[in-house]
């Protein structure tokens, strides 16, 4: 969202369909404070609001978390550092910006994130497979190998008489590859290729490459482009691998690392970001961190990703973190 402009806003929606009660009262919330808000959009507003009484209290909720002295003061501050980041010119100067109060209310209703579109949609297009949020798939391949898609991944299939290659487009999944002397079995990630052969593995989408724990077997590891040699990483190992680098192949607990198969995250003196980072994929909504120093905090535990809301009220409670939230929809730290 870009704050330095007035004329942003979010369009309000107009009938039940479009979405919950509480998305489209976090978005009159924002466009009321706009200041170009027409008196005939305030007309729509208050027949919205007056449709029923369940209108009148979503609407209310808004309000209350809007007038929250904290969060109103975390919100100020997060807003601030965003255009600070945002208003540097090439040359070192600062350009001079204003922020609005829709622009801080804007930031308070987030940027609601349909689970439909959570998984980009060219990825969707190009994929055999793929799942949404907080959803987990397995998958049979023609070959009698399974795949197991967590949430927001995508998978795309191609086999032929040589070959067996499955394109890791979004996300993470765990291989269990079906033994086959003649044709073998490769993953590729995008930047690195992995081959194995009646192996069961799991490969993961990293910013700049992918990660790989192997559970049985031996997973062969190389670059698409000669900058490191091939590697070959053994049960109970897991190594990051980008383009241009390998990092270090090292010992973990497979049965932690892929916890997510059973329905838990499990960790171990996790920074807090990272812990938020993966329930995203599982919370239908948005999960705001107003305060980046949170994320550094160290967490440790188990916890059930089938109810991504208790784990955050868990987290809150344990935590010197504070929480505010519009239903379970709309979360956010501070």
């Amino acid at each position: 969202m870009n704050l330095d402009s007035d004329d942003e806003h979010v369009q309000p929606p107009t009938t039940d369909s479009t979405s919950s009660l509480s998305d489209q009262a976090i978005a009159w919330f924002a466009r009321l404070r706009s200041e170009d808000c027409s008196a005939e959009e305030r007309r729509t507003f208050d027949s919205w609001r007056n449709r029923t009484p369940a209108h009148a209290a979503a609407y209310e909720e808004v309000v209350a978390l809007w007038d929250d002295p904290v969060l109103q003061s975390a919100a100020k501050r997060a807003a601030g550092a965003s255009i600070r980041m945002e208003s540097r010119r090439p040359d070192g100067r600062r350009s001079p910006l204003r922020l609005t109060q829709s622009a801080i209310a804007a930031m308070i209703a987030g940027l609601v994130v349909l689970t439909g579109l959570q998984l980009d949609l060219p990825v969707r297009l190009l994929s055999d497979h793929s799942t949404s949020t907080g959803e987990q798939r397995v998958v049979q391949l023609s070959d009698r190998s399974s795949v197991t898609l967590n949430a927001q991944s995508a998978i795309d299939e191609a086999f032929d008489e040589s070959i067996r290659r499955v394109r890791l487009l979004k996300g993470e999944a765990f291989f269990q590859v079906a033994h086959d002397q003649h044709k073998p079995f490769v993953v590729d990630g995008g930047v690195v290729t992995a081959h194995a052969v009646g192996t069961a593995f799991v490969v993961r989408q990293e910013p700049d490459g992918i990660r790989v724990t192997v559970a049985e077997g031996i997973v062969e590891l190389a670059p698409l482009r000669p900058a490191w040699p091939a590697m070959r990483v053994t049960a109970g190992q897991q190594v990051s691998v980008t383009t241009d680098r390998a990092g270090t192949v090292r010992e973990v607990d497979v049965k932690q690392t892929t916890a997510w198969l059973r329905g838990r995250l499990v960790v171990e003196d996790a920074r807090l970001g990272d812990v938020i980072e993966e329930l995203r994929r599982y919370h239908p909504g948005t999960i705001q961190v107003w305060d980046r120093s949170l994320n550094e905090i160290r967490v440790s535990g188990s916890y059930t990703l089938t109810d991504p809301m208790a784990v955050l009220l868990a987290l809150a409670d344990t935590l010197p973190v504070r929480m505010a939230r519009v239903t379970d929809h709309i979360v956010v730290l501070f």
